[in-house]
């Protein structure tokens, strides 16, 4: 069995609703400054033994960080970060204590937005070419040309986003391995209340040949040192 960690934060005065874990409640152990969000008596092999079991603590990991979130800053903990002992755990957290609180007060005013893009396709309408011989061939070169400048568009468009993005917000991670959705993390401040109208409604607009759509304010998952647990 393992004592299961979900996130560290700074202790706070006012009291934290505590969430149900993947078994039982969790709780915090504290060390010099820090807290540690931990769920006792787990064992990582049992949670892994099936693909739903894995799914299922894989949402409850996410679910927790997330719901302890929106009440406090803290730093998310990969899933899977478990110590044999409270102990372990203790001298962990001595170990990284300043690393830790001072990633801690970075972020801590901070949290992170995914915007996801989605391409937007050009209707295919070549199986409806009311035309013969040379004329045919001529709608189909015409047709390919301008689904060409479409892409072409499509991926100026992307790239102009990254800018836009740039411009606005220091820290910002574009991806672009899926070619059926594109990504960009960053972020912003916690009130900051004009991101989601304002800002996305025009970077909409300037990014026709995508559909754009905003995450909720997410724990910074994407900007924490690797030398993070």
């Amino acid at each position: 069995m393992s004592i299961y960690a979900y996130a560290l934060l700074v202790p706070i005065a006012s009291p934290l609703v505590l969430p149900l874990g993947m078994e039982r409640n969790i709780e915090l152990v504290y060390s010099s400054g820090l807290a540690a969000i931990v769920e006792r008596e787990i064992s990582l092999e049992a949670i892994q033994a099936t693909d739903e079991r894995l799914l299922q603590a894989v949402l409850t990991h996410d679910r927790v960080i997330r719901e302890l979130f929106q009440q406090t800053p803290l730093l998310p903990l990969r899933f899977g970060s478990g110590f044999t002992s409270v102990e372990k755990l203790l001298n962990h957290l001595e170990k990284h204590q300043e690393q830790y609180l001072e990633t801690l007060t970075q972020l801590a005013d901070k949290v992170e937005y995914t915007l996801k893009l989605t391409p937007c396709s050009l209707l295919d309408d070549s199986n409806n070419i009311d035309a013969k011989g040379k004329a045919y061939l001529l709608a189909k070169k015409q047709r390919y040309q301008t689904q060409q400048a479409f892409q072409t568009q499509q991926c100026e468009q992307w790239e102009l986003l990254n800018q836009l993005v740039l411009k606005t917000y220091t820290n910002v991670i574009c991806e672009n391995r899926q070619p059926d959705m594109r990504q960009i993390h960053f972020l912003a401040q916690r009130n900051d209340s004009t991101l989601s109208t304002q800002q996305l409604s025009l970077w909409q607009v300037q990014c026709s040949h995508w559909q754009l759509a905003l995450s909720q304010p997410l724990p910074p998952y994407h900007f924490l040192k690797n030398t993070l647990r």
